[in-house]
C-alpha cells in the first residue's frame, strides 16, 4: 500500500512539474515560435515606457490588447535610469518593473530591447552623456575597454532586476534583443556584440530567446548577425516583404519570418521633405 501511494504521489508531482514548465523558443524544424511547446505567433506593438507617463501605462496597454495585440515591446534607455554616473533611478515614471508587471497582469507578453544603444530617436541613442565626459576618445558601440567596462557595470545592475520578469520565471518577457540595428553602424565589431550576448546568457541563462534586429538587406545583416542569436529584420510600408524575408533567411537559416519594427512612418530630417505614409500604404504591406 505504501509503495502504491508513493508511486501515485510521484506521478502527481511529475505531472505538476510538467504542467508548470514555461518556455518560449524558436522551433528550427518548423520555422515557428513555440510557447510552452505549442506553435505561437505574437503580434506586438511598441510602447516605450520612457516616453509615456506611468499613470497612462495601464490605459495604453489596455487599448493595445483591445486592438488585438498579444505583446508589446520596449527599449530600455540607459540614460533614463543612470542620468549621472552611479546615480540610478527606477522609481515613478522610471519604474521599469511596474511597467512589466502591468503588462503581465493584463496577459500581455513583452519583447525587451536592452541595448545598450537603442536609437529610439533619443540623444546619443539612449547612452548617457557622461560616457564621453569621462573619456572623450571612447569608441562607442565597440570593444573599447572603457566602454565595455561601463556596460558591464550597468548590466550587472539592470539584468538581475529583469530575471523575475522573464517568461520562464512567470513574467511576461519572451524575447530579448541584443543592441539595435548594429549592422547599420560602421564598426562591425563582432567581438563587441558577442560579448553582449554572453553577458545576457550569464545573467539570464541559455534558455532565454535572444534576437537581433537589422535592416532588410545583406549589408545590414552581415554585421548585425550574432552567432547563436536569432536574427530578424525591420522595414516599412514601402518595402517588399518577400525580398525583405529573403534577406533575413540568407543570414538566419531557420525560424519564423519576423519584422521586429514595422514602420508606420519615418522620422523627419532638417531641410528634408516631411515624411508621410498613408493608411492604405501601411495596411497594404501589413
Amino acid at each position: 500500500m505504501n509503495s502504491i501511494l508513493f508511486i501515485l504521489t510521484a506521478l502527481v508531482l511529475t505531472s505538476n512539474t510538467c504542467e508548470s514548465v514555461r518556455e518560449f523558443k524558436v522551433d528550427p524544424e518548423n520555422n515557428q515560435f513555440l510557447k510552452d511547446g505549442q506553435p505561437f505567433r505574437y503580434v506586438s506593438g511598441t510602447l516605450h515606457y520612457f516616453k509615456v507617463p506611468s499613470v497612462l501605462w495601464l490605459d495604453r496597454m489596455t487599448k493595445y490588447k483591445a486592438a488585438g495585440l498579444n505583446a508589446i515591446q520596449t527599449y530600455i534607455e540607459w540614460n533614463f535610469h543612470e542620468p549621472e554616473e552611479g546615480v540610478f533611478d527606477f522609481e515613478g515614471d522610471r519604474d521599469l518593473i511596474k511597467y512589466l508587471q502591468t503588462a503581465n497582469d493584463l496577459g500581455l507578453l513583452v519583447i525587451l530591447r536592452t541595448g545598450p544603444f537603442i536609437d529610439a530617436e533619443r540623444d546619443l541613442g539612449g547612452l548617457p552623456y557622461w560616457l564621453l565626459s569621462n573619456n572623450r576618445d571612447m569608441k562607442l558601440r565597440t570593444s573599447d575597454p572603457s566602454y565595455v567596462k561601463a556596460i558591464e557595470k550597468w548590466f550587472s545592475l539592470l539584468l538581475p532586476k529583469l530575471v523575475p520578469m522573464l517568461y520562464k520565471n512567470g513574467g511576461p518577457v519572451i524575447m530579448v534583443q541584443i543592441e539595435n540595428e548594429y549592422g547599420s553602424y560602421y564598426a562591425c565589431d563582432y567581438g563587441y556584440t558577442s560579448h553582449l550576448r554572453d553577458l545576457h546568457i550569464h545573467y539570464f541563462g541559455k534558455d532565454v530567446q535572444l534576437f537581433t534586429t537589422d535592416g532588410n538587406g545583406d549589408s545590414f545583416l552581415k554585421c548585425g548577425k550574432i552567432d547563436n542569436v536569432f536574427a530578424t529584420v525591420d522595414f516599412g510600408p514601402d518595402a517588399d516583404p518577400v525580398q525583405s524575408f529573403i534577406a533575413q533567411r540568407a543570414h538566419q537559416e531557420f525560424g519564423p519570418y519576423v519584422n521586429s519594427e514595422y514602420y508606420t512612418g519615418w522620422i523627419d530630417h532638417w531641410e528634408r521633405p516631411h515624411s508621410t505614409a498613408t493608411s492604405l500604404q501601411v495596411c497594404k504591406t501589413l
